[in-house]
């Protein structure tokens, strides 16, 4: 590497250091400046309203006073669940001053949010969280990842690998790109391929981090769920009913995986309340 490389990383690595932190979450990670995450997190929603099919159709009058009653109870149980994350997490009224909840009329259920606390869920959600634990559970893990600061975390990783394929890498190889240059490829191919190998970089790393990321989430939202009176026994049974094969989606993998890690505290919790100690049988 040359200096010049060396110096650009390292004034890379100091600007993003500066903002390291250990928030709410227990480590330390990279962060943004709160503008950029905000920025960023927001293009990834609007990505995500783009991308996911729209719901098909109107609705009866019936279906639509079933829809109206279910934005209630988003806009309902999401200020709770907020109330209890600002009363719990000082520190996120520094950050954001307020969340914001909303219903999107999409075909699969998903959620998403933003650096600020916008706060978004698909309308098949509904189906999957009849019980008031489950849509809790489900918003709260939400609001979870913007309390661990997870959009700030993605950003910077966003960022770093962006510069170093757009700074660091053409000048270690840069003989591999002279010969894409003289071979005959425009310096706008060049620059889309860097680009594609950057958003690639980014991506892998962003998903090294997901198990973590949505463990940490899955946390915050129970912590946020005992004040309102739910354990970890209660979000388990509101999920007793609910098909979460369908649609084989990564939010609905992600959902499956926090809603069995919730089952198995459960497990724990009754064998706690029962005397027993886990891993122990009855002889």
């Amino acid at each position: 590497m040359s200096k010049l490389a060396g110096l650009l990383l390292a004034c890379i690595v100091i600007v993003l250091g500066g903002c390291a932190s250990t928030p709410n979450s227990g480590h330390a990670q990279w962060a943004v400046p709160p503008p950029v995450s905000e920025l960023y997190s927001q293009a990834n929603l609007q990505f995500l309203l783009v991308t996911v099919p729209d719901e098909q159709g109107g609705c009866a009058e019936s279906e639509c006073l079933k829809r109206a009653e279910f934005d209630k109870r988003v806009a309902r149980t999401g200020a709770m669940l907020a109330g209890a994350a600002f009363e719990a997490y000082p520190g996120l009224a520094e950050r954001i001053a307020r969340f914001d909840f909303s219903v999107a009329d999409k075909a699969e259920p998903g959620t998403a949010s933003t650096a600020a606390g916008r706060v978004v869920v698909l309308r098949p959600v509904s189906s999957l969280a009849p019980a008031e634990e489950a849509l809790g559970f489900i918003i709260g893990r939400e609001i979870g990842h913007v309390v661990a600061q997870h959009h700030e975390e993605n950003t910077a990783v966003n960022l770093i690998i962006s510069a170093v394929a757009t700074v660091i890498a053409p000048i270690a190889g840069v003989a591999k790109l002279l010969a894409l240059i003289f071979s005959g490829t425009t310096s706008a191919a060049a620059s889309a391929s860097v680009s594609a190998a950057s958003f690639a970089g980014s991506r892998a790393v962003i998903e090294s981090y997901r198990p973590r990321q949505r463990d940490e989430a899955d946390r915050i939202a129970m912590n946020l769920l005992a004040p309102l009176g739910y354990d970890a026994r209660a979000v388990a049974a509101g999920f007793a009913q609910t098909d979460l094969q369908t649609p084989p989606t990564k939010w609905m993998l992600d959902l499956r995986a926090s809603v069995d890690r919730v089952a198995a505290l459960a497990d724990r919790q009754i064998e706690s309340a029962t005397g027993l100690v886990f891993g122990e049988r009855l002889q």
